[in-house]
């Protein structure tokens, strides 16, 4: 397990495409990879406010019992506990496996050909993998014509597309097309643009669960049809009061962190936003931590539709570094204390000693 996870380390560390000359081995023995310390600028911040990749790697993930992981971490699971806990989330329509889909809630299956076929013209459609992080496996279907689907915004001849999908080798849950709200899509319309917020437990309030960061992705045309970060999405924090999108910012593509006021490829403004429904939408980040208060640490993926936010996916994998960007984690004292308990500790001169608690089993 160490080994395989450092290994992962050194394969990030080696995937950020740039010169030898601007890598940081200063900031290894910290625990931070070379991207990380550019996009934290640790040059000039403080190093111990910041959770590490590291402490990401070794620690962070381990905030839930790993049995419990295995619930979020399955996307169909994660479906069938949302809709459980009467938690608002996108329609599930079936599961694709070894070429059939199984359509819910009927108690048949039916060919892939079959089904694509039968999808009215307009409509739209997601196969997402079951397990899966980083907007890998995920397949944006919208029938256009009679004998033509656009995938991830290409259209293909119909058996192409059949033909796409039969080459996938595991199963995809298939969810219904969203339609996103109108101020959201004007971010950038060939994405869907998810707000991510990480939930962890205040320790020291009756593990009241609450809101340490939240931020709004948007996409843009490296990521699309996704709004993923890791692929070269953007990111711009949301003021958690009023729902007030800041300067957006991307994973540096060299030694120079950028910013941005508006969308590098639209121009859409960015900075200044006022999300739509954002009252709703904390809300039912908070709701869906308390029902959910077994998963102590989770970052939510929310949609914002014309009639309100949905919950499209929680991850135990929090992607610490789309947060972190913005503000470093450890200068909430309640995300602090929260830390401490489980072991992941900050260098800052001010941190209090752990407490100490079971460890999962």
């Amino acid at each position: 397990m160490l080994l395989r996870e450092l290994r992962k380390l050194l394969r990030k560390e080696r995937q950020w495409p740039v010169a030898l000359r601007m890598r940081r081995p200063r900031w290894w023995l910290k625990g931070f990879l070379s991207r990380s310390s550019v996009l934290y600028d640790l040059d000039h911040n403080e190093h111990g406010k910041y959770v590490s990749d590291l402490q990401r790697v070794f620690r962070t993930k381990r905030m839930v019992n790993p049995r419990l992981q295995d619930v979020i971490n399955n996307k169909f699971t994660t479906h069938l506990l949302l809709r459980a806990m009467d938690v608002r989330s996108p329609e599930l329509l079936g599961l694709y496996s070894r070429g059939a889909v199984h359509p819910f809630p009927a108690d048949d299956q039916i060919h892939l050909s079959t089904y694509l076929t039968s999808l009215p013209v307009g409509e739209t459609v997601f196969f997402k993998v079951l397990a899966g992080a980083e907007g890998k496996n995920i397949f944006a279907l919208t029938r256009t014509s009679a004998d033509a689907m656009r995938v991830n915004g290409e259209v293909l001849p119909i058996a192409d597309a059949i033909g796409l999908l039969r080459r996938q080798d595991r199963p995809f849950i298939i969810e219904r097309g969203l339609e996103q709200h109108a101020a959201v899509s004007a971010l950038f319309p060939s994405s869907v643009n998810t707000v991510r917020a990480l939930t962890m437990l205040d320790v020291n309030n009756n593990n009241e669960p609450f809101i340490a960061l939240a931020v709004q992705r948007i996409g843009c045309r490296r990521s699309a049809p996704s709004d993923n970060w890791s692929r070269g999405g953007l990111s711009a924090r949301i003021d958690l009061d009023t729902g007030r999108l800041t300067r957006a910012t991307r994973l540096p593509d060299s030694n120079v962190k950028e910013w941005f006021e508006t969308h590098p490829d639209t121009g859409a403004q960015i900075a200044g936003v006022v999300l739509p429904h954002w009252e709703e939408t904390r809300a039912l980040i908070l709701h869906s931590a308390r029902v959910l208060s077994f998963m102590e640490y989770v970052g939510w993926d929310i949609v914002i539709g014309p009639d309100g936010p949905l919950v499209l996916e929680a991850n135990i994998n929090t992607g610490v570094n789309v947060l972190q960007s913005h503000q470093p984690l450890f200068t909430d004292p309640r995300v602090r204390a929260f830390y401490a308990q489980r072991g992941v500790r900050t260098e800052l001169s001010d941190e209090p000693p752990p407490v100490a608690i079971e460890e999962p089993v």
